[in-house]
């Protein structure tokens, strides 16, 4: 009947446990939960069993009883153990891990004291002290629980304050003051009337100093959990952990007070410890990996992961079959499925993985570009025709320019020649009137050459000016005047002054008309510019105001010729 009423408790507390499992499972169990749950349930079987074990060590025959013994603390050593490997495969964290495992260690360590103190060894002192070992791992597992709530939600490398670290100093003294009982007789001491501890004893203030101690660093760790959890989901089923502790609590009381004893104490405490970590771990306020398959399968991403024969074995809900010829062009570079879809890989260890891209934005793109490549080359054609159409007219307004200008520059001789074409007609013109005609239609092409030379010009070649004046004397030549033209140096002259030599030239040459009979031509051009005409028989001189602001003028007589000079204060400039 007594065994009965302690399985109760048990069971009470696997039911209560399961419950919340479900509860935090949204009411249905996925395949995922369900195992996780059928684990959960094996473990406790066995918990179970190994307390059945337990039952019939403490009944059975010597040989019986030492397998008995040995069956339950394999069962207890290796749940704790294969505990600790399940969380270092579900915690990713690196300091997460550590502190739990580091945890999971003591439980082991604290089995392994109790395992041993009981068979292995007979001296009371040597028991004793393995009895006072048992309070190290209780003692360093609530603290290394606590340091584990505290790195959640750190980065990895980056550690909590170190001022933490200042807990070891107390945790240092509630051992030391344990494996030092014997000297002062606070944690344990022996009951009125008992002669050893080992017959009968009652505890002192550092005992329940190190039980408050394991209590509320348990109850600061399910805080820190709780407020360090971001996932509200996850905080609605914080009361699921508070009421785990609570049930193991209350079972480490009853077997504390020997109400329950199908378990001892420690596997009772090892197990509250395993169930609230574990309950924390199922309800989301610890982050795990342990459904990471099945976020890649509900990935929107169209990926798979195959092995090295080409077999998926991952693969999201959304990835397309794909043939092996595809894996294998897919494997040596990226292939289009369709226009808007390509398939590329990557290889992993002992497989490929395999994702398809959308390409239909970048498509889009593309199309939208060459929509604008097009209209902007239609627009660059019109620019480029607006800018030929600019320049030609840039072209006609810069002939009509210097036509006007030329016209302008003519414009008298222009006039004569009308004149003069005008007065009869070209039967009846007399041949006198024809060679003035010609002189004049010389020095008409001369100058607007020249013009046209000077124009993109600054300075020029004394030569030109000299090409001018010969063509002028040449039909002058014809009209019946001798006529004689040298030069003097052949250095470069600037542009407007050879024009207004010419000028000069020709205003005084028709001046001299019709009675001109020689004329001497003299250009100097070396340290000064001048042009010097000596004219014999000539008919006037022209006004020569208007020469004399662009340089000086000189008219004197010569051996009974007159003689006209113009030169120019800048003189010639050096070629």
């Amino acid at each position: 009947m007594k065994i009965r009423k302690q399985m109760a408790w048990v069971n009470l507390e696997i039911v209560l446990y399961l419950f919340f499992q479900i509860r935090a499972g949204g009411g249905y169990m996925a395949a995922a939960k369900r195992k996780s749950i059928a684990k959960l349930c094996l473990a406790l079987v066995l918990f179970v069993l190994a307390g059945f074990f337990r039952q019939a060590d403490r009944v059975g025959a010597p040989l019986p009883s030492a397998a008995f013994f040995l069956l339950t603390n394999l069962i207890y050593i290796g749940l704790a153990m294969g505990w600790g490997f399940s969380i270092s495969r579900r915690i990713l964290h690196r300091c997460d891990r550590r502190w739990l495992l580091l945890g999971c260690a003591m439980a082991v360590l604290w089995l392994f004291l109790r395992t041993v103190k009981y068979r292995f060894f007979n001296d009371d002192a040597v028991t004793r002290y393995l009895w006072y070992l048992y309070y190290v791992p209780q003692i360093l597992a609530p603290l290394f629980s606590l340091f584990a709530a505290l790195q959640l939600g750190r980065r990895e490398g980056d550690t909590f304050s170190l001022r933490w670290y200042l807990l070891f100093l107390p945790a240092i003294c509630l051992i030391g003051g344990v494996l030092t009982n014997d000297l002062h007789q606070m944690a344990f001491r022996a009951a009125p009337g008992a002669a050893t501890l080992s017959a009968d004893y009652i505890h002192g203030w550092v005992y329940y100093l190190a039980i408050a101690w394991i209590v509320v660093l348990l109850l600061a760790t399910g805080a820190v959990i709780y407020c360090k959890c971001r996932v509200s989901e996850s905080r609605r089923y914080a009361w699921v952990p508070l009421c785990v502790f609570l049930g193991g609590f209350a079972l480490c009381a009853l077997s504390f007070a020997n109400i329950y004893t199908f378990h001892k104490i420690p596997e009772c405490c090892c197990l509250t410890f395993a169930a609230f970590w574990e309950s924390c771990l199922q309800v989301g306020l610890l982050p795990t990996n342990d459904h990471y398959r099945y976020f890649f399968s509900e990935s929107t991403v169209a990926a798979q992961i195959v092995d090295e024969q080409g077999v998926p074995i991952y693969r999201a809900k959304n990835a397309p079959e794909l043939t092996a010829c595809q894996l294998d062009a897919a494997a040596r570079e990226a292939v289009l499925l369709n226009a808007d879809t390509r398939l590329q890989s990557a290889p992993v260890q002992d497989g490929r993985v395999y994702w398809v891209e959308d390409i239909s934005k970048i498509n889009r793109i593309q199309a939208q570009l060459a929509e604008i490549n097009t209209w902007l080359s239609e627009e660059n054609e019109l620019i480029q025709a607006e800018n030929e159409l600019k320049r030609q007219r840039a072209q006609i307004e810069e002939k009509n320019r210097l036509m006007d200008e030329m016209i302008a520059l003519v414009q008298p001789q222009l006039l004569q020649i009308n004149q003069l074409l005008g007065e009869e007609s070209v039967q009846k013109l007399d041949i006198q009137k024809l060679k003035q005609i010609c002189l004049l239609g010389a020095y008409v092409k001369r100058r607007v050459n020249l013009a046209l030379i000077c124009d993109k010009k600054a300075v020029i070649r004394a030569d030109e000016l000299t090409h001018c004046l010969r063509e002028s004397l040449t039909n002058l030549t014809q009209y019946g005047a001798v006529c004689a033209l040298h030069q003097e140096g052949t250095d470069s002259v600037c542009s407007c002054h050879a024009q207004n030599a010419y000028d000069f030239f020709e205003d005084c040459l028709e001046a001299a008309l019709p009675s001109l009979s020689a004329l001497m031509v003299r250009v100097e051009c070396g340290r000064r510019f001048s042009i010097r005409l000596m004219m014999e028989d000539a008919a006037g001189l022209p006004n020569v105001d208007k020469y004399k602001v662009l340089g000086k003028i000189t008219i004197d007589d010569a051996d009974g010729a007159l003689c006209a000079t113009l030169a120019f204060d800048l003189g010639g400039e050096r070629a």
